[in-house]
């Protein structure tokens, strides 16, 4: 107990470091960051590990209307100036990352979506929820280079990434099929990317790109397309136990992370929605602890962060996106 307060200060104090939130728009069904860190920090696994990682998400976000079935594409900016549309979120992801042979890892992501979107237009407001299983997508990551074979201070990694429609796409509310509001995109996309890690003294720094390519989906008669994206991030981690020289905090890894994020516009019917797309900028605490008790004789941790969006110099439409919370639990086996 002592010590999941003493974490929960920590996170506190060092969000504080970093900034107040301020104010940024969101762009797309993608968010910002990198799952294979945030699972694994700047860690690797070795030949023959399995973990879990499990975490939940939660985002609040705000933009323009979506254009309904029976309403013209394009029309995005007379539709906003009468309503709006307001995102409240969670999604809980189970990873599973097998390492079956050296210098390759294959991370399986299985999502559930817990989707609330609340309509306002005219003075009036209507809230839809959804909830089910999201699209499961796989990840495979391998060491392109690294300074040496055993305990490398320095390494490369090239990065795939497959996402299968698993979610539905097709049940309503209100009258409509709102593909912000479905569990899944209801399309297959793919990406590709590049990590590096380097160890220093007293911690290690971590970078990533990616760039993912989202194809275009049938919901339900009404055409839509997620805007391809591009994510930039670079982070650093640092031991307490081993900066300080105090051993009584060895359990405590404190974060820190820059994560970009530029997506493209949506597409209604092939013509693009005008309240999409752009780059934004967060700026993310993180909190890991080694637990103080283990699953088949491997340490447990768990990880808390948050992301706090300090820039948005290019967005597009009305968008309007608050932190995004997280909270994992790593189990290795």
């Amino acid at each position: 107990m002592l010590r999941a307060c003493y974490a929960a200060a920590c996170l506190a104090a060092f969000c504080l470091t970093l900034g107040s939130p301020l104010p940024a728009e969101a762009c797309s069904v993608c968010l910002a960051g990198d799952p294979v860190f945030s699972t694994h920090g700047t860690s690797a696994q070795q030949e023959g590990d399995l973990s879990l990682y499990i975490q939940l998400q939660g985002w609040r976000k705000d933009s323009g209307l979506l254009p309904h079935e029976e309403e013209e594409p394009g029309h995005e900016e007379e539709h906003e100036e009468s309503g709006m549309e307001r995102n409240r979120s969670q999604r809980l992801d189970m990873f599973l990352s097998w390492t079956p042979t050296d210098r390759f890892t294959v991370t399986l992501d299985v999502p559930i979506a817990f989707n609330e979107i609340e309509e306002i237009e005219e003075g009036e407001s209507q809230t839809n929820r959804l909830k089910g299983l999201g699209d499961v997508a796989i990840t495979g990551s391998y060491v392109l280079w690294r300074d040496r074979e055993v305990l490398p201070s320095t390494s490369i990694e090239g990065r795939f990434f497959l996402k299968a429609p698993t979610g539905r796409t097709s049940r309503e509310r209100g009258g409509f099929v709102d593909p912000h509001l479905q569990t899944g995109t209801g399309s297959w996309d793919f990406g590709v990317g590049v990590s590096g890690v380097h160890r220093f003294e007293s911690g290690s720094f971590y970078a990533s790109a990616f760039y993912r390519e989202n194809t275009e989906a049938d919901f339900d008669g009404l055409d839509y397309e997620y805007g391809d994206v591009v994510l930039l991030n670079a982070a650093v981690e640092i031991p307490l136990g081993h900066a300080l020289g105090n051993s009584a905090l060895d359990w405590i890894t404190i974060g820190g992370e820059l994560n970009f994020r530029w997506a493209d516009f949506d597409r209604v019917e092939g013509e693009r929605f005008d309240d999409s797309g752009g780059t934004i900028v967060y700026a993310t605490p993180s909190v890991r602890m080694r637990l103080p008790f283990e699953f088949a004789g491997h340490p447990v941790s768990a990880r808390l962060a948050v992301q706090i969006p300090v820039s948005s110099s290019s967005l597009n439409g009305f968008q309007d996106e608050k932190e995004v919370w997280s909270v994992g639990l790593f189990v290795p086996f």
